[in-house]
């Protein structure tokens, strides 16, 4: 995690570059300090030990920092294999076949078993099982004993059992070693809060009790105690059902360590009279205890978060049915304020019930995440171009409203749009409508959305004597819903509306510039923006 910090925080610069290999010496330094503590268990050659956590440590390094840890773990192994046995190119074959099993096996996980995010679901836990056991750890292995055989650092009939220990090793480390780093090295905030740390801390006292009752040398070892080694499967059930992927393999890691102090002790269920033996038969333990109860703590993560999500969609299903109920009430009542008969108001309040079904089925497409701005003012205004000389053009940045500066923004453009075709721009030939948006700083230290409606080449247009509701929905209910301010002045040749909202509560992310049309190639308004779509068909 230090070394994570050094690599994320740094600005680019020789400072950054001074602490990447700060970072790169902790790494190498640490993989060192383990791999020689290991190699001190070695128990049928001197470079091969069945206890090697680095292979866990070096995968958990590249699939959390990046491959650019990989010199780091060559040095680390190159300076591990020099102090060991053998000659500088022993080292440097057993140091490339370490290295290669770290860049491997991270490329395959990353690429197959969905990198950081294998542990979630208990396929991709299924998928880094399988890459844990081949190819990255049989490269390493063969490698290895290919350098020690050429050597003549092993004996000949020595080099299968060799090939079998440094393969279980590497395959155990993996398996009971990354997805601990990795869990921790991913955790949320919510993770290090007090309640989930105590929850936490209980699971990791029972696995060691339980470690301590059923592998430690405190206790004498009898045939009573060996069918203890069962009562690992209580810490590991309580982690995988009622905690999480994360506490199981923490727990998982912790059972195996006691089990290890155990079988090094020459005390556990897994003594036997060979000592690679017994270690051979305690990797069989770690990767049964590590696997499946990862697989199954995936699996009840997994229909949690299912759970939740339906919870979730449920709760926004009546809030948001509540909130078009009332958008829909006070649209009626509104409409019916305005209507002087039933036919004047079924027919208004039918095209505003249709304009605001086209806008929330924008928003379904987009699983309610927000609509991209051009599509909304695509959508809302198709039905008043034609296809003459009349056009409606915009232009601005590429923008994704949130849904309910969708619905607004989506209603005013419908009341815009009915009112130029009926009564402005578009009913006359030579009319045409602008459309320009764009995120700029109003003075404040709050940056707006501001997004301008003109009618140019109408007919003269005098202001109404008394406001309608297309006019109330502009300059009232849309501003204030979006907290923000609208003004609508009538020009001689048409109106011109001016929405200025905070991006706060209208946007959701921009980036790009672009320029629709909606008018033929080639007509008025096309020279604003970036680049002009294909002409609309209607």
């Amino acid at each position: 995690m230090l070394a994570a910090k050094i690599f994320a925080k740094l600005p680019p610069g020789p400072a950054r570059v001074l602490g990447d290999i700060f970072a790169l010496t902790i790494i190498a330094i640490i993989y060192v300090i383990v791999a020689r503590l290991s190699l001190t268990l070695a128990s049928i050659n001197a470079s091969a030990t069945p206890i090697w956590p680095n292979t866990g440590y070096a995968l958990a390094a590249v699939l959390l920092l990046g491959y650019r840890v990989i010199p780091a773990i060559f040095v680390g192994a190159l300076v591990v294999n020099a102090m060991t046995a053998g000659t500088l190119y022993t080292s440097l074959g057993i140091a490339v076949g370490n290295t290669l099993e770290a860049l491997v096996g991270a490329y395959i996980i990353n690429n197959w078993a969905g990198g950081r995010a294998a542990f979630d679901t208990p396929l991709g836990v299924a998928k880094f099982a399988a890459s844990c056991f081949a190819p990255a750890t049989v490269i390493s292995a063969t490698i290895g004993i290919a350098t020690l055989s050429i050597a003549g650092l092993a004996e000949r009939a020595d080099l299968g059992n060799i090939w079998v220990t440094w393969w279980m090793g590497d395959s155990a480390g993996a398996l009971v070693i990354t997805p601990a780093l990795v869990l921790w090295g991913t955790a949320s905030r919510r993770a290090l809060q007090p309640e989930q740390l105590k929850q936490s801390a209980l699971v990791y006292l029972a696995a060691v009790a339980v470690g301590l009752l059923s592998f430690s040398p405190l206790i004498a070892q009898d045939t009573i105690r060996t069918p203890l080694a069962f009562l690992t499967i209580l810490p590991m059930m309580w982690a995988a059902v009622r905690r999480n992927p994360r506490d199981t393999a923490v727990t998982a890691l912790l059972v195996s360590g006691f089990a290890v102090w155990g079988t090094i002790s020459n005390n556990g269920p897994f003594v036997r009279g060979n000592m690679n033996e017994s270690f051979l038969l305690l990797l069989a333990f770690m990767v049964s205890v590590s696997a499946p109860s990862l697989a199954l703590s995936a699996e009840v993560a997994e229909r949690r978060r299912q759970e939740e999500h339906v919870d979730f969609v449920l709760h926004e299903l009546s809030h948001r049915s509540k909130n078009l109920l009332a958008i829909v009430q006070s649209m009626a009542n509104q409409v019916a304020r305005r209507s002087d008969t039933f036919d004047s108001f079924f027919q208004g309040f039918s095209m505003r019930l249709r304009a605001l079904s086209e806008i929330h089925e924008l928003l379904v497409v987009a699983d309610w995440r927000g609509a991209d701005i051009r599509e909304l003012v695509r959508t809302q205004l198709v039905p008043f171009h034609d296809g003459t000389g009349r056009s409606v053009s915009a232009s601005g940045p590429e923008l994704r409203l949130t849904p309910k500066a969708a619905e607004q923004i989506g209603l005013a453009l419908h009341e815009l749009g009915t009112n130029a075709a009926k009564h402005g721009a578009l009913t006359v030939a030579q009319g045409s409508v602008k459309l320009r948006w764009s995120v700029e700083n109003s003075g404040t230290r709050e940056e707006c959305l501001r997004f301008t409606w003109e009618e140019i080449g109408g007919p003269l247009v005098k202001q109404p004597p008394r406001q309608g509701f297309g006019s109330l929905v502009i300059t009232k209910i849309v501003p204030g819903s979006l907290q923000g301010i609208a003004s609508l002045e009538y020009h001689r040749d048409g109106v011109k509306w001016l929405l200025v909202v905070p991006s706060a509560s209208a946007l959701i992310d921009g980036s790009g510039t672009a320029a629709i049309s909606l008018s033929p190639i080639g007509g008025e308004g096309q020279g604003e923006g970036v680049a002009i779509a294909e002409p609309l068909k209607v």
